[in-house]
């Protein structure tokens, strides 16, 4: 697949929290919680009313994981190539075949994995760099080592984690950027999206 300059800066962020270091369905307020670079709160699960795709790794994923979250992106948002970040992120979701009427939304977010030794006081500093790199596309910060702790973060490996609009994870795993890896994480996004046009709800 195609990458573009604006997807890669997106998620190129996720390399300054890589270098700085199944839960159940409920309300938001019983899930663990991350904060984004714009200060927003986002309990882990789904980011709206659609599938959400939480990408991350460690250090030495970093590369693989912004290439995963481009072609993601790309792959649901094809209308995305080539635009500047803040209209890449507006970019209007790929109708499901056959789908009448709007389609569930697909919603690829980076998380960085800062770790839990970053002094309070320098939180605010790397918030600021956050925004600065990504003003337009939210980037989902972990400063408590909560997705490591509560799913796993294998050495090297891109770790994605599946959410429905239930905030129910229904897969996680890790993904590769071969092409059989990524078409077969294609096909688990959009069933779900399949499975939730067909609830009808």
């Amino acid at each position: 697949m195609r990458t573009s300059a604006s997807c890669n800066k997106i998620m190129a962020l996720l390399c300054l929290g890589l270098w700085c270091g199944m839960i159940l369905p409920g309300q938001a307020e019983d899930r663990p919680m991350l904060v984004d670079q714009f200060g927003e709160k986002h309990a882990v699960g789904a980011a709206g009313d659609g599938v959400t795709v939480l990408i991350y790794g460690d250090r030495k994923a970093m590369k693989n994981s912004k290439e995963l979250g481009t072609e993601l992106h790309l792959a649901f948002h094809p209308t995305a190539e080539g635009l500047p970040p803040a209209e890449s992120a507006k970019a209007p979701v790929r109708p499901v075949a056959g789908a009448r009427g709007p389609s569930p939304e697909v919603f690829v977010i980076p998380v960085a994995l800062l770790g839990d030794k970053i002094p309070e006081p320098l939180r605010p500093v790397i918030i600021k760099q956050f925004k600065k790199g990504s003003p337009d596309f939210p980037v989902w910060l972990d400063f408590e080592n909560i997705l490591k702790t509560q799913y796993g973060a294998a050495e090297g490996a891109t770790q994605v984690l599946l959410f429905d609009r239930e905030s129910r994870l229904r897969w996680q795993g890790t993904c590769t950027l071969e092409e059989a890896d990524v078409n077969a994480l294609l096909r688990k996004i959009e069933a779900l999206r399949v499975e939730q046009l067909k609830s009808g709800t």
